[in-house]
């Protein structure tokens, strides 16, 4: 950088300064600027400060100089009130700069020509472009129009994080069993029936899975027993791509105009659940332009979503799509001046919809299953296969196909979806053709959705012919030749009111039509009030009313009244209930007592542990014996791992194992919700954990002793779907010593001098009143004490530990 160049003269003269000022306001004002910076009009009083003007129009422009005329200066460059933190090169001569045309490109600056622009380059050449000179500060500040500006644009909005990494020093390894067991008695009769799940994850890869159902009853007709496998599978997941693929029992893709099938066999495709932060429908973008460094928030139905500053030049944002159905977002952008402007538009969110080039696939090939729950190995001899795709084209259409064969049937059917402009709410509508023995037929959707927070309304039908098939029909699950719904739903301050109808049409059965009308409000103090209206539009001695009140007495405690309506007449229940405290666990009950044309009562207890959940209950109906029903019920979970066994809560997901490096009762938080301590063992199981997330397990050291040095307070743990990790908080008990030291006259010794054990490296001061604190160190070991002067020893004497932790040899003298 070349010296500070300070004038003999200021550039103009002060009675002129005034026209130029003028100008440039007007210059910037034309290109929505405002005022120059005051910054160059300020610092004119105490330093020497250039203001340079572009030419006027039509105006002789002076040639660029030659190679080796004009002062060489390199400056620090603002632009637009932004430090660009470059310093750059320029050339001045006179009243004029110029800089490289590829100077100014790295800067973020276009003009016109400025493609075929080499070598220097007015700067007086950029259309609308005020330049300022600070000779004392070496800066040049440049204030273009937005027009002139050529930067990347700035994105604001959602991150699009991908799957988050998974430590595989974290993995945990074992076998997982899943238990829900269910006993009753009613007079004569006993039932017993089991539903597990055994799981092997962590030794090879994915995870290996079997679920059963076991029954067996006793009654005065006869005793019987039996044992049903439901779905058995390894199952292998690629979060990066998130891809999944299943070997064994599992289910097709369904669409909103297909129908899921269970087989057994092969299924490969995508599945979003592996990336839960990435967003898949369409996010709402808008462009907007900052003239100078500014602030924006955005805004969505009132709710701050995103907050970011930006340079000056062209942003875009992204909002997060956390809404379903119209929304109203507010762009507030504050500069650096403190002036704000605020832009309002439209959205609507909907899950209906992928985003722009986001694509969903999935293929599948096997057998159908038969009497699923019934019998454990009945699958069909054909084979089948099928295949759905759907994809995102742009932010407002998404197109979906699906195709499925099987046993002489085959069926190929495409459908879309649009979102209908800013406000219009979501068309969809499929078209599907079938092929059989029994012959050729069709299908048909078109639905219309749109909803507020005000209003919501859905209008859809689906349609088929005589002889339209899928292949689940071939097992005997037939398929509604017609399906009307439509939804109404309004908000108003008197409550929530809904009208809905259904019609439905069986191959087999009769047009079913039915009509509902619904009312729900809130009550001061948490309490609700709904009331539902149903009719039957084909027999109308089937109608129904029905009309429930709750209050919550506290977080766990509400008491409810509900009263029912129809042809067999109508009852009042009352009831009181306490919910289980799902974290810590605990007691849980629930009582009900029913008048009317079915008198009854019911009352059951549960409590909650670390090992799993039980329930007993007794129900008895018009005070009969024989209607007497005692039940009771267990769930949790078995786990083996590391060589031993636990005991836990049913893991219907992903739990953690977490050690504290044999510490009993450490209290352990799951996202800051205080979950348990740990045992004896200095372990304890946490579940649920949600799987492919970072899940946030810490502990407070203010829960714990202070003889605990703990090298962690929060662990990370992100676990894969339907399998264990470890998080360990490593920590260690130390030797705190605390003691009173004086010297020989039996003075103690001053604040600050300075102990040391030097054979452990332990350096410590002495506090008030000769107080020393120490830890670990043993007992025999020598301590020096060196303050001036001052310089004594001493050998710690024996001693045992006392009441919390602290070891107190009691006062020792120094010499």
């Amino acid at each position: 950088m070349t010296a500070r160049n300070r004038h003999s003269r200021p550039h103009r003269p002060t009675a002129e300064a005034s026209t130029p000022l003028r100008l440039a306001a007007l210059l910037c004002a034309a290109a929505g600027l405002g005022a120059p910076a005051a910054a160059p009009a300020h610092a004119a009083a105490d330093r020497d400060v250039a203001i340079l003007v572009p030419q006027a129009e039509g105006a002789a422009v002076p040639s660029e100089p030659a190679p080796g005329q004009g002062e060489e200066l390199f400056l620090d460059v603002v632009l637009n009130q932004s430090p660009t933190g470059r310093i750059a090169r320029f050339l001045r001569r006179g009243d004029r700069f110029f800089a490289d045309a590829g100077t100014l490109r790295q800067l973020g600056l276009t003009w016109p020509g400025q493609a075929q622009a080499t070598g220097p380059v007015a700067l007086d050449d950029i259309p609308g472009i005020v330049v300022g000179y600070d000779a004392a500060l070496q800066r040049l500040s440049l204030i273009v129009p937005l027009q002139a500006l050529d930067r990347p644009v700035t994105r604001i909005g959602a991150a699009q994080d991908g799957a988050p990494a998974i430590d595989p020093a974290m993995r945990a390894s074992g076998l997982l069993l899943n238990y829900d067991l269910y006993g009753q008695h009613q007079g004569d009769s006993d039932s017993l029936s089991a539903a597990t799940e055994l799981r092997l994850f962590g030794i090879g890869p994915g995870v290996w899975s079997t679920a059963m159902v076991s029954r067996a009853v006793r009654a005065p007709s006869g005793d019987h027993s039996d044992n049903v496998r439901l779905d058995s599978n390894w199952r292998l997941d690629w979060p990066d791509r998130m891809l999944s693929l299943v070997i064994g029992d599992s289910t097709t893709t369904a669409l909103g105009w297909t129908r899921a099938t269970r087989i057994g066999g092969v299924r490969l495709g995508t599945d979003f659940s592996l990336q839960p932060y990435r967003i898949t429908s369409p996010l709402a973008t808008l462009v907007g332009e900052a003239a100078l460094p500014s602030t924006v928030d955005l805004y969505i139905n009132g709710i701050r979503q995103a907050s970011q500053p930006v340079p000056p030049g062209v942003f875009q944002i992204e909002s997060v799509p956390s809404l379903n159905g119209v929304g109203q977002a507010q762009l507030v952008v504050t500069d650096i001046n403190g002036q704000s402007r605020v832009i309002g538009f439209d959205l609507y969110g909907t899950p209906r919809l992928l985003a722009d080039g986001l694509s969903e696939w999935s293929l599948e090939l096997g057998a159908v299953r038969r009497d699923y729950g019934l019998r454990s190995f009945e699958y069909a001899s054909a084979p089948m296969a099928s295949a759905t795709v759907r994809h995102g084209l742009g932010s407002a259409v998404t197109v979906e196909g699906h195709g499925e064969a099987g046993d002489g049937v085959t069926l190929a059917g495409v459908g879309a979806s649009w979102l209908l402009g800013a406000r219009g709410g979501v068309v969809s509508a499929a078209l599907s053709g079938s092929r059989g023995d029994a012959g050729s037929g069709h299908q048909h959707l078109l639905a219309y959705q749109w909803s507020s927070p005000r209003f919501n309304a859905y209008l859809g039908t689906t349609r088929g012919s005589r002889d339209y098939r899928d292949v689940a029909s071939l097992e005997g699950s037939a398929l509604a030749r017609r399906v009307d719904q439509a939804y109404l739903g309004t908000s108003l301050p008197a409550g929530q009111f809904g009208l809905s109808y259904v019609r439905q049409d069986l191959p087999e059965d009769a047009p079913g039509r039915y009509a509902t009308l619904s009312w729900s409000r809130q009550l001061p103090r948490g309490g609700t009030l709904n009331l539902s209206l149903s009719r039957n539009l084909d027999e109308h001695d089937r109608d129904s009313a029905y009309l429930y009140w709750s209050m919550p007495l506290d977080r766990r405690r509400m008491v409810s009244a509900s009263v029912r309506h129809d042809r067999d007449g109508h009852d009042l229940t009352l009831e009181a209930s306490q919910s289980l405290p799902v974290d810590e666990g605990g007691w849980g009950w629930r009582a009900q007592a029913t008048a009317g044309e079915n008198p009854q009562g019911m009352a059951q207890v549960s409590r909650l542990g670390r090992a799993g959940q039980w329930t007993l209950g007794a129900s008895g109906r018009g005070g009969s014996g024989n209607d007497l029903l005692a039940w009771g019920s267990a769930r949790g979970s078995v786990l083996w791992t590391g060589g031993h066994a636990h005991a836990l809560r049913n893991v219907d997901n992903a739990f953690a194992l977490v050690s504290t490096d044999g510490v009993a009762g450490v209290p352990v938080r799951l996202e800051n919700r205080l979950i348990g301590s740990t045992g004896e063992d200095g372990q304890l199981l946490v579940t649920p954990l949600r799987a492919w997330e970072r899940n946030k397990l810490s502990i407070d050291p203010l829960d714990l002793p202070p003889d605990l040095r703990i090298e962690a307070t929060e662990v990370e743990a992100v676990p894969a779907g339907r399998v264990g990790v470890k998080a360990v908080f490593g920590m260690r008990r130390v030797r705190m010593l605390q003691f009173s030291v004086r010297d020989a006259a039996g003075k103690p010794l001053p604040a600050g001098t300075a102990v040391q054990w030097h054979e452990g490296g332990i350096a410590s001061v002495v506090g008030q009143d000769g107080e020393v604190f120490l830890h670990d160190v043993p007992d025999g070991a020598r301590l020096d004490f060196r303050n001036g002067a001052l310089q004594c020893s001493l050998v710690l004497p024996d001693a045992a530990p006392g009441a919390g932790g602290f070891t107190d040899p009691g006062t020792q003298t120094c010499r």
